[in-house]
């Protein structure tokens, strides 16, 4: 049986590897930056900011209270902000 020269498949293969994990990390930051500035347009005096990582990429939302209006206090129901962005994300809202 004759072998088969694989270079130029294995070659191939690993090109196409990696233009799927370049659109998948593209993917992630578009979804990132999506969430992030719909948390941001509910809290208006918080943060929240995307940043791409080697894994993918993250979402840091930053507000006075956001604990409290994510998950209420004895005093005050729940509000959630970051929940909500999530499903929307998702479509599932």
């Amino acid at each position: 049986m004759p072998r088969a020269e694989t270079g130029p498949l294995q070659a191939r293969l690993a090109r196409l590897r990696r233009a799927g994990t370049d659109a998948a990390h593209r993917r992630a930051a578009q979804a990132a930056a999506a969430l992030a500035a719909d948390i941001a347009h509910h809290l208006p005096d918080g943060h929240a900011e995307a940043e791409p990582r080697p894994e993918g990429s993250t979402v840091t939302v930053e507000a006075p209270g956001l604990a409290a209006w994510e998950f209420g206090t004895a005093t005050r129901g729940a509000r959630p902000v970051i929940g909500p962005a999530v499903v929307r994300l998702l479509g599932r809202g």
